[in-house]
């Protein structure tokens, strides 16, 4: 299938057919019996992305086996409006299964049809069409944090200080009391609980401990079959919040909406419905920035008026990004472990790319630490 510009077309709906399905399927089998080191994550990312290529042979009439590499390219051409790191994750995906194919000596109906040649040989993403797997954001402006007032000192990580989040707290935006009320719950407790937004919005009254200051909250990201204890999670508030949480919750929220019930239901609400979308929760927080005078382009670098702007410097992930960096790096009673908790990160290694390198302390703390 192909656009009213001549390019192929994948469509939204990705449900394979049933041949399509019983493919995939061995192709997953062989990958397994082949590598046997490869992650469930690496495995859920080839099952899908190589689902999205068989789904658009099936749409296009392509047999997936006699694929050749015009194929290829013309699935690449549809999927140019994507990241770069998506493009090439999606182009990693369908080498695995022309390789895997090429590989395998179990099954028999796993042969390609063109004497054994692999469609995607030809192809070199970077050569071809300028894709690496370096960011877009990279690619358009490359910044550390040293590049930005009131950020923290790590190149892997753009996190604020929490100096500079101490500044939006008195910048939230709104003409009414409730409004603003309302709108300072929701940096104070992104910041407070490093959540994403989506987990913010469906942050419910009944789920919090008022005496423990803990919202047990629905993770956004974690696979329950996986990961059951992280499916759900505890998040924390300080004690000092609770007083300006609860105020909201059970005096200002039913009286700034008419559609939601006292003291149940989503904590976060607007006017004319009883929750707010991620997307106006993250656009309070712009605003709030704004404010502050915080806010400011990150890509592209200094836009001209008819550029663009495809990130900020302050969003509502950047303060999830700046919360976890604070508890690895300022608050020594919160353990690398309890902030993955935290934080909700199915893997430790995801907490520690928070850690901010700190040499010139180390032999004194080592010494403290040996003598304690």
């Amino acid at each position: 299938m192909r656009d009213d510009k001549g390019r192929y077309v994948t469509p939204e709906d990705k449900e394979l057919s049933e041949e399509m399905e019983e493919l995939r399927g061995r192709y997953l089998t062989s990958l397994t019996s082949q590598k046997t080191g490869t992650s469930d994550r690496t495995r859920d990312t080839r099952r899908r992305e190589v689902g999205y290529w068989l789904q658009f042979c099936a749409v296009n009439d392509i047999d997936p086996l006699a694929a050749e590499e015009r194929d290829v390219r013309g699935y690449i051409q549809g999927i140019t409006d994507l990241a770069d790191t998506t493009i090439h994750s999606y182009f990693t995906s369908i080498q695995s299964f022309y390789s895997i194919i090429s590989n395998d000596a179990a099954d028999d109906s796993l042969e390609l049809v063109n004497d054994g040649e692999h469609p995607c040989d030809d192809i070199s993403l970077k050569d071809d069409y300028g894709i690496t797997r370096t960011s877009e954001y990279k690619k358009q402006h490359v910044i550390s944090a040293n590049d930005l007032d009131n950020a923290r000192d790590n190149d892997d990580v753009i996190a604020l200080r929490p100096d500079a989040v101490e500044q939006l707290f008195d910048a939230v935006p709104g003409k009414r009391r409730e409004t603003r009320l309302r709108n300072e719950v929701i940096v104070r407790l992104s910041w407070y609980t490093g959540t994403r937004s989506v987990e913010l919005s469906k942050m419910r009254i009944e789920n919090i401990d008022w005496d423990r200051c803990i919202i047990n909250i629905e993770s956004a990201k974690i696979d329950p079959s996986e990961n059951p204890g992280l499916a759900r999670r505890n998040v924390v508030f300080p004690q000092e919040f609770r007083l300006t949480l609860r105020r909201w919750c059970e005096q200002m929220r039913h009286s700034f909406s008419g559609q939601v019930t006292p003291e149940e239901g989503r904590i976060l609400c607007t006017t004319h419905n009883d929750e707010m979308q991620p997307a106006d929760i993250n656009d309070v927080i712009k605003q709030t920035a704004w404010n502050a005078g915080l806010q400011r382009p990150l890509r592209p670098a200094d836009p001209d008026p008819e550029d663009e702007v495809y990130e900020w410097f302050v969003t509502s992930h950047r303060l999830r990004r700046s919360a976890i960096s604070h508890w690895v790096n300022d608050i020594d009673t919160i353990d690398i472990n309890q902030a993955r908790l935290l934080a909700g990160h199915a893997q430790l290694s995801q907490t520690i790319d928070y850690v901010e390198d700190d040499s010139d302390s180390l032999a004194e703390d080592y010494q403290c630490g040996m003598q304690a």
